[in-house]
């Protein structure tokens, strides 16, 4: 296969016409308030000890997105909180797949998703609450434009706040502009994106998969997450999969909202947080490096 030229500095694009094709697309097909064409979504959630922000993701799917055909596939790493006791009662229609041991973030994606029966993959964390026609807006966006792989939704906090969750491939010099505050030198890029860049609908490189829609085809292309990243880097990983090995894009559309308690669960490693990220960091540089350079 013939590696296409990747060009990590950027990291954004808007163009215009693939802007207009995104959005008249959603147009035309949101016209009839409903999804009539038999895809089915399955939404996969990795959950470890967090009953309550759980409770009310899966609450979020049911009561914004009814006329969907969907299934809820939820991976538990062995939480200790009664987590399983109080979803399979609550919502008794959520496939539950329990382990036995905490086996890492991309083990319980790639769990749910080798279970999952549906045309369209979304990924959540346990600490995503989505908003109101979210699911249909972002499902929409994947049927209208062929070359998207995958879209996500506009992230915010749950005080309001806009959350910047776009960032670009973690080269050395995105690193260090970032560590500085640098957003430009020639045509190197700080890390993140900055928030006028999530306003409007384009291509990105690599948004977080706390809220992630992807197509079945396209997952399959660039293959399940890299479990050698059990919590940090597995999504980085998958992106950069994506646009090295396939002919998809992934997209922001920040039409479709949703809110993110961000950091809900790692919040609980305490230092080795920053043990566990500096690790995968390194392990993805060991993969990847040298980067080719991903439009």
């Amino acid at each position: 296969m013939k590696k296409k030229n990747l060009n990590c500095w950027r990291g954004y694009r808007h163009s215009w016409q693939n802007s207009l094709l995104a959005v008249g697309g959603w147009m035309q097909m949101s016209e009839t308030g409903s999804i009539t064409d038999g895809r089915k979504v399955s939404f996969i959630i990795a959950n470890w000890n967090h009953r309550q922000l759980l409770h009310e993701c899966i609450s979020s799917i049911y009561e914004t997105e009814a006329s969907l055909s969907l299934e809820i596939i939820v991976v538990d790493n062995a939480s200790s909180d009664n987590s399983a006791e109080h979803i399979k009662k609550t919502f008794p229609g959520v496939v539950w797949l329990q382990n036995d041991t905490n086996r890492g973030y991309a083990e319980a994606v790639n769990q749910g998703v080798k279970l999952s029966t549906g045309d369209l993959i979304f990924l959540l964390n346990n600490d995503i609450t989505l908003a109101e026609n979210s699911v249909k807006m972002l499902y929409s966006f994947l049927i209208a434009n062929q070359d998207a792989g995958a879209v996500a939704p506009r992230l915010y906090y749950p005080d309001g706040r806009k959350q910047i969750s776009c960032s670009r491939f973690p080269t050395l010099p995105a690193l260090l502009m970032e560590f500085f505050g640098i957003d430009k030198i020639w045509h190197y890029r700080r890390l993140t994106l900055k928030e006028e860049e999530h306003l409007s609908t384009g291509i990105v490189q690599q948004p977080m998969t706390s809220a992630l829609m992807v197509k079945r085809k396209c997952w399959n292309s660039v293959g399940p997450m890299d479990e050698g990243f059990p919590i940090f880097f597995n999504d980085v990983d998958w992106c950069y999969r994506l646009y090295a090995n396939t002919p998809y894009r992934i997209y922001l559309f920040p039409e479709a909202k949703a809110v993110h308690h961000k950091g809900a669960s790692v919040k609980r490693l305490g230092y080795k947080k920053w043990l566990i990220f500096s690790r995968g960091l390194m392990r993805f540089y060991r993969k990847h490096f040298p980067f080719r350079s991903v439009w």
